[in-house]
């Protein structure tokens, strides 16, 4: 499928091993699954990484090549998001408040992140879905504005995709050209078992 962009992305915080969703004030909303829409001005990039093995070796014999294997996978997806609450991006990373301000905690929170690109030539999309893994803050780099531009600053996220014991696996991929795809909310009680549904799904979230 011919894709392009960005339709759509979400996030999500889970329980330390992986099995549940964090909700309410203990996730990103209240169904656990915070969606990177308009609220945070969208997402303008993320790069998927590592969804094959890094490179194929080959084990020779007898001057031949007997066989072939991919190296492990190592799934990494690098985000700009345009305007990320601070409150969001510091559970996200796993910072805590000390006084007024927040700091870095010894631990990582265990995260998700899916992200949607549409065909360019239907109404098809593919989903990249990745229900566990770890969020790290991207570095700053702050430039003076000018007497003839503004220049900002967007949030840049690095994910890096942690076994899941729900799917027992790094990510997965849905088409939905497939004849088994139903739709989004299908999708996310496959990947969350104990997601409860659009009717909850708050784009601001309870935080």
């Amino acid at each position: 499928m011919l894709i392009h962009g960005i339709k759509k992305a979400w996030i999500a915080l889970k329980t330390s091993d992986g099995k549940n969703l964090l909700t309410d004030d203990k996730g990103l909303s209240q169904n656990g699954i915070y969606e990177l829409d308009h609220n945070v001005l969208g997402v303008a990039s993320s790069e998927l990484k590592g969804l094959d093995g890094s490179k194929l070796e080959k084990i020779s014999g007898n001057n031949i090549v007997q066989y072939s294997y991919a190296d492990p996978l190592n799934p990494q997806a690098t985000l700009s998001i345009n305007n990320l609450p601070m409150e969001i991006l510091a559970k996200l990373v796993g910072m805590e408040k000390q006084g007024t301000g927040w700091q870095m905690a010894d631990t990582k929170p265990v995260g998700a992140f899916i992200v949607e690109a549409p065909s360019m030539t239907t109404n098809d999309a593919v989903y990249f879905a990745f229900p566990s893994g770890n969020f790290l803050m991207g570095d700053k780099k702050l430039d003076t504005d000018t007497d003839s531009k503004k220049t900002p600053v967007t949030d840049q996220l690095t994910f890096a995709a942690i076994d899941d014991p729900n799917i027992n696996d790094l990510y997965r991929i849905y088409a939905t050209t497939d004849s088994d795809w139903k739709d989004e909310e299908t999708m996310f009680k496959e990947l969350f078992p104990d997601y409860k549904g659009a009717s909850s799904v708050s784009a601001g979230g309870t935080h």
